[in-house]
């Protein structure tokens, strides 16, 4: 590989690099908090193909044998032609059966108290650590929440689960939060065939139902759904 064709990779994978975090679709593998440092790595590539570019411009000599690095640097353009053609969605269902009957992800119980005002929205995975901090459901007692997932079969094989997928630092540490819904009234239905359906939800707890005998999925009577797109970013953190 010639030096210059090395050069002209370098810029076409920065290039997408910060291409997609300008397009968000960074968000389908890292959390909001990386999506700078992506780009920042993006941006260190394409400058130094160009401090390169500059150096042969001046005559500057190569000093060794390009050759040996050929066939490794080709191989950047593996992931990149992934991401450009053919770009993963995020993880979903897959994931989520993938985990079979592990527990679910329980987070830090946050110390701020629910949002005011009737069904305010909240995080799938705060429903859940609140849930299972306290029998009675804490803050979570008696009131009404919003959330927004994605339906799985559930792990009992009667009904639907809604879950998300909560990661610390990219899709590749994703872990499962789900509850288990009490929906008599047919609201969210069956499973999604052939792929993920999202929902929002207006639910109530079930206390006591987010024990180490369920894995942590506590149960919530659905009171109302109605079908969503998947949000972005469409993981939980």
């Amino acid at each position: 590989m010639t030096r210059e064709v090395r050069n002209a990779l370098l810029v076409f994978v920065g290039a997408v690099l910060v291409l997609i975090v300008v397009d968000g679709t960074v968000l389908h593998y890292v959390r909001p908090g990386m999506a700078p440092l992506v780009a920042l790595a993006g941006v260190v590539l394409v400058g130094l193909a160009l401090i390169d570019v500059v150096g042969d411009l001046r005559g500057r000599a190569e000093g060794h044998d390009d050759h040996g690095h050929g066939r490794s640097a080709w191989l950047l353009l593996v992931p990149v032609l992934v991401v450009l053609l053919a770009a993963p969605p995020s993880l979903g269902s897959d994931a989520v059966d993938l985990a079979g009957t592990r527990t679910v992800a329980v987070g830090r119980v946050p110390d701020e108290p629910l949002p005011a005002g009737p069904a305010p929205a909240i995080a799938l995975v705060d429903l859940v650590a609140r849930a299972a901090a306290t029998p009675d459901g804490g803050a979570l007692a008696g009131r009404e929440v919003t959330l927004t997932g994605f339906v799985v079969p559930s792990r009992t094989g009667a009904g639907v689960d809604l879950a998300r997928l909560v990661i610390s630092c990219c899709a590749a540490d994703a872990s499962p939060v789900r509850v288990r819904l009490d929906d008599p009234g047919g609201r969210v239905g069956g499973p999604g065939v052939g792929g993920d359906r999202w929902v929002t939800a207006r639910v109530r707890l079930v206390p006591g139902t987010a024990t180490r005998e369920t894995g942590f999925v506590p149960t919530v009577t659905v009171l109302d759904a109605v079908p969503t797109g998947e949000p972005s970013p469409a993981y939980e953190y």
